[in-house]
């Protein structure tokens, strides 16, 4: 209808979202959920899958839920204590 169309297109260093790795990717999703926690005031758990293939996350205010492969024959749950995050 000739509206104009709002575009957004998130980037890391000038790179766009769709071009970064797995890694890239999802601690530019981790970054955007820290911006919006911040902005709404609200933390709610983030389940992060294929953590595998990411050796280190961003810091993250909320609480976070790795889903990693692993060769082990049973399903296998492990709690890491809380850390203070800046």
């Amino acid at each position: 209808n000739g509206g104009i169309n709002e575009t957004f297109i998130a980037t890391v260093n000038g790179v766009p979202f769709e071009d970064l790795n797995n890694a890239m990717k999802i601690n530019a999703g981790l970054d955007i959920i820290n911006t919006l926690t911040d902005y709404y005031k609200f933390q709610a758990p983030i389940f992060i899958d294929n953590r595998e293939s990411v050796n280190e996350i961003v810091d993250i205010k909320s609480q976070v839920i790795n889903l990693v492969v692993t060769k082990d024959e049973k399903l296998k749950f492990e709690l890491i204590e809380n850390r203070e995050v800046a």
